[in-house]
């Protein structure tokens, strides 16, 4: 039973008030400081992640989608994930940048700033003076030789959720009418609601899954969920694809890789547990497919993770100025 349930049933904890469960992956791919000269330039590019980006000094020009954005010292600049972009800088005196790239895996808050497009925060407005304290605070972490320890990393983890808040007040509190341009093949919001209500009805169903205790084997049917909104599967694939840039089942194969590698870590578990509760039959299925993911088969992966948590303290690249980031 689960330790919710069981608080529920406890005599003191009838007029108890909850709150939410929370459980979401985020990551940090990396963040890094530079200076560059005039004429310095990008060439196209995007991210699976969202990028945010700090002018310290100069100005840069960001051709987003074919839109052109002037970026100005004191600015911060958001990019959303498959934005295909280019960043120059345009200052005769050179430009200091801070950039970051992030994910997290919330389906309602990725579409809400996915919704919003680019977006510029300008220089000495209230939301741009409390993300530039975030994004300074991440710029004092970066160390130059020490190895990054957990309480470095939960700083960085504490930073990175204060940013979300930010973003997502800042995207409820902005109007339909000041939004930016809308890019070119941009989704419509329907499309995009009816994604995002994919997305997390997938969530909900795989966190279900592994909630299962009757003893049987749980599939999760993309399809039935997609049509359970009313549309017809082929649309929900189209429109899915369309905003999150990727296939619902590619969202579902994220979800499991992620929980297959808390729970690998758990030396208690058997792998064959491990498999059930992700929906597999057979052991053998599941290792074949985490090792599609990895490279890796789920018992190299245990006994490397092991070994890794046995070794010296980690090394600085896998903190915030490495290109991994956390996980």
């Amino acid at each position: 039973m689960e330790t919710k349930l069981q608080l529920r049933e406890m005599p003191q904890h009838l007029m108890a008030h909850w709150l939410p469960i929370i459980d979401c992956n985020i990551k940090l791919y990396g963040a890094h400081s530079q200076q560059v000269q005039m004429g310095w330039t990008m060439p196209e590019e995007s991210h699976p992640g969202f990028e945010l980006l700090l002018i310290l000094e100069g100005t840069q020009e960001s051709i987003i989608h074919g839109y052109r954005h002037l970026v100005e010292e004191g600015d911060i600049l958001l990019i959303p994930p498959g934005y295909k972009h280019t960043n120059q800088c345009v200052s005769t005196t050179g430009m200091t940048y801070f950039s970051a790239h992030f994910n997290v895996d919330d389906p309602v808050f990725i579409l809400k700033l996915m919704s919003r497009h680019s977006r510029i925060y300008e220089a000495g407005t209230p939301d741009n003076l409390k993300m530039r304290a975030i994004l300074e605070s991440w710029m004092g972490m970066i160390k130059q030789t020490e190895a990054y320890t957990s309480t470095d990393k939960f700083m960085m983890q504490a930073r990175m959720f204060e940013l979300f808040a930010l973003l997502s007040q800042t995207a409820d509190r902005e109007p339909v009418s000041t939004m930016s341009g809308s890019a070119p093949n941009t989704p419509a919001p329907t499309a995009m609601h009816y994604a995002g209500a994919i997305a997390e009805a997938i969530k909900q169903a795989f966190h279900a899954q592994l909630r299962n205790k009757d003893g049987n084997v749980s599939t999760i049917k993309v399809e039935q969920i997609i049509a359970s909104f009313g549309i017809s599967p082929g649309y929900g694939l189209q429109i899915f694809r369309k905003v999150y840039g990727r296939a619902p089942r590619a969202y579902l194969s994220s979800l499991k890789l992620q929980e297959a590698k808390v729970l690998i870590e758990q030396p208690d578990l058997s792998l064959g547990e491990i498999a059930w509760k992700l929906g597999y039959t057979h052991l053998s299925h599941f290792s074949r497919q985490f090792k599609r993911w990895t490279g890796e088969s789920p018992l190299q992966y245990r006994n490397s993770t092991l070994k890794k948590n046995r070794s010296a303290p980690l090394d600085s690249s896998s903190a915030i100025s490495g290109v991994n980031g956390i996980d």
